[in-house]
């Protein structure tokens, strides 16, 4: 199979926090109420939309500056610059696909050259402050028809990408790729449900075992 795409999950694979949002919450001091929000999506009572409106509600009136200068405080691993350009030698397309924040996406995309980001727009006023209000593109395991509409355009197939990610929710995406890598899994399922699992947190690895697939 020659592969065209990488997709890359961003919390807790690009970046050493696992959940930017929770991230967050406790930096504005909201955490609590926000564990109720996740509580009851966990336990089907709501909706991955409706969870995610009503933790950016409690974001409400504030400023996208203040919520940039709290992801800033997160820091991406190491070697994603080599990584990716060593992958952007071989003509691969660089995805980062994410049930966290675009604007962060954003910002990794553009400082290490990534091709595309996928995340949810929290939706901010012209005031500069947030609505309360979310576009969500990435919910909790929809990765799968996410990517696949995406790819569409780039005629590219789901078996022509490879994912790499961490979480539960990244084992629809990697029932449905050509090739997948559990990078630092948070627990056996997602091991188990990779073609490959990388346990050491280095991107270094990463890149070792993409680049045997393409030979």
């Amino acid at each position: 199979m020659k592969f065209k795409l990488i997709c890359f999950d961003m919390d807790g694979t690009l970046t050493e926090k696992d959940d930017s949002w929770l991230y967050i919450h406790k930096d504005l001091g909201v955490w609590e109420q926000a564990k109720k929000h996740r509580e009851l999506f966990f336990q089907g009572k709501i909706n991955y939309q409706d969870w995610a409106d009503l933790d950016v509600g409690l974001w409400r009136n504030t400023t996208l500056e203040k919520l940039t200068s709290i992801i800033q405080k997160i820091n991406v691993r190491p070697h994603i610059d080599e990584v990716v350009r060593e992958l952007k030698k071989r003509n691969l397309k660089l995805l980062i696909i994410s049930s966290g924040l675009l604007f962060f996406a954003e910002r990794i995309k553009t400082q290490f050259n990534f091709d595309y980001a996928i995340a949810n727009a929290p939706v901010v006023g012209p005031d500069g402050r947030l609505t309360g209000e979310i576009a969500v593109k990435v919910s909790y395991d929809n990765k799968p028809l996410v990517l696949q509409k995406f790819i569409k355009a780039l005629n590219i197939t789901l078996k022509e990408c490879i994912a790499v990610a961490d979480g539960e929710n990244d084992i629809p995406l990697f029932k449905e790729v050509g090739f997948s890598i559990a990078f630092n899994p948070k627990n056996e399922a997602i091991a188990k449900a990779a073609s490959v699992a990388i346990r050491n947190g280095d991107l270094l690895n990463v890149l070792s075992i993409i680049l045997s697939k393409l030979d």
